[in-house]
């Protein structure tokens, strides 16, 4: 790529290893600080708090179960266990395994 400035050809850039440290040594707060996430580490841990199962609480992330819904993984185990409509239940007679959606909506209607 030509240089930004001067549109000289065959600009090279130096990976400086220093001024890297630096940066990623910088304390930052969680992007989801205004929604109660009181996070504040270094710029080079942030990806790891905010990606890790164990990271921030205040991250949208997919269910499990693919129903398409998106939760605060604060939210997620709630989510699970009695909001998704693709969880794993049981007929309560008849103990027939599927969804919660299918066992309430398709099987209970014929189930003997």
């Amino acid at each position: 790529q030509p240089c930004p400035v001067c549109r000289k050809e065959n600009l090279t850039a130096v990976d400086d290893k220093y001024l890297k440290r630096k940066v990623m040594s910088l304390k930052v707060r969680c992007p989801h600080k205004a929604e109660g996430c009181k996070w504040l580490g270094e710029l080079g841990d942030l990806e790891q708090h905010l990606n890790s199962a164990t990271g921030c609480r205040f991250v949208d992330v997919d269910c499990p179960f693919s129903c398409g819904e998106r939760v605060q993984r604060r939210n997620l185990e709630e989510h699970k266990s009695q909001h998704c409509p693709k969880r794993p239940f049981a007929c309560q007679y008849c103990n027939h395994e599927a969804t919660f959606q299918e066992v309430t909506k398709e099987h209970w209607p014929v189930c003997e």
